[in-house]
């Protein structure tokens, strides 16, 4: 990653008063250290991506091990991991951590010796970034693990880890926002630069690699979910609704632009051109010789090691859903074809490969791996507008979209979309199901406009939130979003069930049960890897 920053012309960044002057040896070598330390950090991005993947989704339903893959996937799948696991082993996270620690600290003592040698917009950027990486990091760290080794030390390295004590996610939760409100040195997480100005000036926008300004994790999405666990629902859909209205913008709106081909590209094309529903990716770079293991895992095509695969159940439900005709059954843009393919003779995850899926070319697919996009950040005002008891507003965006509710409900609008502003540009929402031609769902048996008591406004509520749990394994399947929202869902409702159901319907009948009762344990839910 580093590669694309040819810093030639590093010092026009500054303006550099008399008395902060440096020799040039130095200053030219403090200077570029603060940017390729940056994107150092985010480069280690590339070294967790996948494995947070492989993590993730395996511990849903939607994948299980090959014949071919190693011992450690199996001992994964099998909730028996080993220590040496080389899957489970969160050394990489910490990696990034120890990283971003080491490098804030720098940053700050830089500007404290030599004031005006960076712009604050620059600091501000380099600051704010840093601490969203080791924020998103330790999130991450703590939705797989459960727990995690807590630290701000600069000076400590991975060989200590052992020695720092573990809290659990529970109070990592509250450290994490802490951060990205307090920040350090004045600059908390919340803000953002182009960096393609900072990185090209001088270059049109249309000339810049853009891509920089989706490698790093976006504050708003990134509170949104951490406010989400700690449930303060209301600030979530405070964050939500300004974001997705993108001061009238063509973004995140979840609607019908290139219809019947947008979703899928997400996935396979060219990031640069799916920021409509694109907010930050982890890239790769085929040529630069910067690959992850999605492709070489999923796919049964030489050179690829096919290691992991779809689940039949998964896939059938897929195929039992209702398009939007009403009759017609089938996932018609996320499942066969898109999602997974029969090749040969196998069932094999196509979700990322079908740019290239020649033998000879399929190694070569830059696949990105995708932190946020639009259906997360939708996702989580869905869960968040249903724990405030406002069904059709979080139905609306599931279903069939903001554009229907405003004709459906002319005239007696409720917040969150009574604002006619913002309803302008928001009527463009399609809905998550909608959006790939699918039929709404609602909570079985019930009617929002017939919940007498607050007992029945809960078993709604409840519902809804399994729906949510449901559509995000079809959605975001091989993207390490669905498993945490199980999680976050059955720790809600204080039901194991939520989760342990799920997960269980995948293995075969002599061990289905087993993986039921131990996924009722909470504490099962989580991989183990002792630091110790």
């Amino acid at each position: 990653m580093c590669a694309a920053l040819a810093f030639s012309g590093c010092s026009s960044y500054f303006e550099v008063e008399t008395n902060d002057i440096l020799l040039e040896k130095d200053y030219v070598k403090e200077s570029n250290e603060l940017y390729s330390g940056y994107m150092g950090i985010a480069s280690k991005m590339q070294a967790i991506a996948d494995q947070t993947v492989f993590l993730a989704d395996l511990r849903t339903d939607f994948l299980e091990p090959t014949s071919n893959a190693p011992q450690d996937l199996w001992d994964l799948y099998n909730y028996n991991e080993k220590s040496g696991n080389s899957f489970a082993n969160p050394r990489a996270y910490y990696d990034l951590i120890v990283n971003a620690n080491a490098y804030l600290e720098k940053v700050v003592s830089y500007r404290a010796k030599y004031p005006s040698a960076i712009e604050d917009a620059h600091y501000r950027a380099l600051i704010s970034g840093a601490i969203r990486f080791k924020v998103w990091t330790y999130f991450t760290l703590g939705k797989l693990y459960g727990e995690v080794a807590y630290f701000d030390d600069a000076h400590l390295s991975l060989e200590k880890l052992n020695d720092i004590p573990v809290i659990s996610f529970s109070e990592l939760l509250p450290k994490l926002i802490t951060l990205m409100t307090t920040g350090v040195d004045g600059v908390n997480g919340s803000y953002v630069s182009n960096w393609g100005d900072i990185l090209f000036p001088g270059i049109p926008s249309n000339q810049q690699d853009l891509v920089w300004n989706m490698i790093c994790p976006s504050p708003e999405p990134l509170m949104m979910e951490l406010l989400l666990w700690n449930k303060d629902y209301a600030q979530v859909v405070d964050i939500g609704m300004r974001f997705i209205y993108d001061n009238a913008g063509g973004r995140y709106k979840i609607g019908n632009d290139d219809y019947n081909g947008e979703w899928i590209q997400f996935f396979t094309r060219d990031p640069i051109t799916k920021t409509r529903g694109l907010i930050n990716i982890v890239p790769y770079d085929f040529e630069r010789n910067q690959t992850n293991r999605l492709i070489r895992f999923f796919s049964n095509t030489e050179p690829s090691v096919y290691y992991l695969k779809p689940t039949m159940v998964a896939m059938q439900r897929y195929e039992s859903q209702l398009r939007y005709d009403g009759h017609t059954i089938g996932d018609q843009y996320r499942g066969i074809n898109a999602t997974y393919i029969l090749q040969n003779g196998e069932w094999v995850v196509r979700k990322f490969s079908r740019d290239r899926e020649s033998a000879s070319e399929i190694y070569k697919n830059n696949v990105h791996i995708v932190i946020y996009r639009d259906a997360d950040v939708h996702f989580f005002l869905v869960e968040a507008l249903n724990n405030l008891g406002k069904f059709a507003q979080a139905e609306a965006l599931l279903n069939d979209g903001i554009e229907l509710y405003l004709s459906r409900n002319a005239g007696r609008l409720e917040a969150p979309f009574d604002d006619v502003t913002m309803n302008t540009s928001l009527a463009r929402n399609w809905g998550i199901r909608r959006r790939v031609n699918l039929a709404p769902v609602y909570p079985a048996g019930m009617s929002k406009n017939n919940l007498p008591t607050d007992a029945d406004k809960l078993a709604y509520m409840k519902a809804l939130d399994q729906l949510v749990a449901t559509e995000t394994l079809m959605e975001s399947a091989g993207e390490a979003k669905a498993y945490f929202a199980l999680i976050r869902i059955a720790k809600r409702w204080n039901d194991p069930t939520i989760l342990a159901n799920v997960v269980a319907g995948k293995y075969n009948d002599g061990q289905k049960q087993q993986v039921q009762q131990h996924l009722l344990n909470e504490q099962n839910w989580f991989v183990k890897y002792s630091l110790k």
